[in-house]
């Protein structure tokens, strides 16, 4: 009998447990263009874009072809809820980039939303963003379901242009390649 409610209780945990907010593809190039051209598309584009202090590349292993990093974005937004200024501030996650002959795959994960101190209040912050509809419990306050709604839209939208830009940059040819 105990065997079953474990069993049981492991399988219930295991469907409940949020889903953490991530996008990633495996992005087929052309088959001729090799590892090597690819990592350096990859590793041009990072530089480009990922050039902050808040922005660390922690990976760069060109013969097993990945990058990886951290990244962040600013959350603001003109929606007015509880809270607001203090719920404004920044989303950091996490980038990896694998690369092999005539194909990449991206992953863009770890999401993490932490608020701002605004007139000697404590930030409000929702922590890893999920594919839940329900907010966590902030760090401060209350939960609310609009700001938590508006963090993870604005996250997105975000991040699909980064991957727009990333998908474009490794369609482009590496400029030190080019023949002089």
């Amino acid at each position: 009998m105990k065997k079953i409610f474990l069993f049981f209780a492991l399988i219930i945990n295991t469907i409940l447990f949020s889903q953490e907010l991530k996008f990633e593809e495996v992005v087929k190039a052309d088959s001729t263009i090799t590892k090597d051209e690819l990592f350096n598309r990859a590793r041009s584009w990072i530089g480009k874009n990922y050039n902050s202090e808040k922005h660390v590349i922690s990976t760069e292993d060109r013969s097993n072809g990945e990058i990886s990093g951290n990244g962040s974005m600013t959350y603001k937004t003109n929606k007015l809820y509880f809270g607001v200024g203090a719920v404004m501030g920044d989303i950091d996650y996490k980038i990896n980039i694998f690369v092999k002959d005539g194909r990449y795959k991206y992953s863009f994960h770890s999401f993490r939303h932490t608020g701002t101190y605004v007139g000697g209040s404590n930030p409000i912050s929702y922590g890893l963003l999920t594919e839940d509809q329900e907010a966590p419990k902030p760090t401060r306050g209350r939960t609310n379901n609009k700001a938590w709604k508006d963090i993870k839209v604005q996250a997105s939208i975000k991040i699909k242009e980064t991957i727009e830009s990333l998908k474009q940059a490794m369609n482009k040819e590496y400029e030190a390649s080019k023949d002089w």
